[in-house]
């Protein structure tokens, strides 16, 4: 009877390692993290900014002989800049490319007092600057949610000025004008949240010259208009980065 017993023991011995392994693993799984999703520049914007903004006008008179009269009127006037914008961006690997438009509002304006000693009469010119619009391209560099970027294109300035004289008699003449020209900068964005952005920007804007005027003493003015604009800004994103991939948990 033991010589039975003894081998039937022993095969149970050895069988039992193969018995364990084929039972249910007790080890619970890993618990699951979702990768965090990948910030995606791609999307329509609005936005809105405030900063403060400087001109620079050179106005050259000439008489009505059209004689340069060899008084220049350089000023330079500062003021608040805000306004908002809208545009698009799209994003392939690192790079962003866009369109944007914007309309700002602006304090920019100054009151100069010159003379004209040959004439021997005095003047007063009182410029305002009232606004500021472009419709621009944009190109930039992304590193995650930081974008660096420089901006271009098509610029408008509507301008006003008042010319008083003191010249017997006196007279006095208001103009309204829109320049044409062109702005140029950059600056650098950054995503907070998904959909909230914040930017700083530099621009500088060049609209070249226009000539006015036309009365009793001038035949024209000759003035030339530049800024540059300082802003900080928030804008909207619609849309977000896609959700990240569902992984089955076991």
């Amino acid at each position: 009877m033991l010589k039975k017993i003894v081998p039937a023991f022993a095969a149970i011995l050895i069988a039992a390692p193969a018995l364990a392994a084929d039972l249910p693993s007790r080890k619970e799984a890993p618990v699951y993290i979702a990768p965090v999703p990948v910030f995606s520049w791609t999307g329509f914007y609005i936005g809105a900014d405030i900063g403060g903004g400087w001109s620079e006008v050179n106005a050259k008179p000439y008489d009505l002989f059209g004689n340069y009269i060899g008084n220049n009127v350089n000023t330079s006037a500062a003021g608040v800049v805000g306004g908002g914008r809208i545009g698009y961006n799209y994003q392939f690997n690192q790079f962003v490319i866009g369109v944007e438009g914007d309309f700002y509002g602006t304090s920019i304006g100054k009151t100069t007092n010159y003379a004209a000693p040959f004439y021997g009469y005095y003047s007063s010119t009182k410029t305002n600057q009232d606004w500021l619009a472009s419709v621009n391209g944009t190109l930039g560099y992304a590193i995650d949610r930081t974008l660096i970027y420089v901006i271009g294109g098509v610029a408008w300035a509507g301008a006003s000025a008042t010319w008083n004289s003191t010249l017997f008699p006196a007279y006095s003449f208001n103009i309204n004008h829109t320049y044409t020209g062109y702005d140029v900068g950059g600056g650098v964005q950054y995503a907070f949240t998904p959909n909230w952005i914040g930017r700083v920007e530099y621009r500088h804007y060049g609209f070249g010259s226009w000539n006015y005027g036309g009365n009793a003493v001038l035949s024209r003015t000759n003035a030339t208009l530049n800024n540059n604009v300082f802003t900080v800004g928030v804008s909207y994103k619609f849309g977000g980065p896609a959700a990240a991939p569902v992984v089955a948990k076991y």
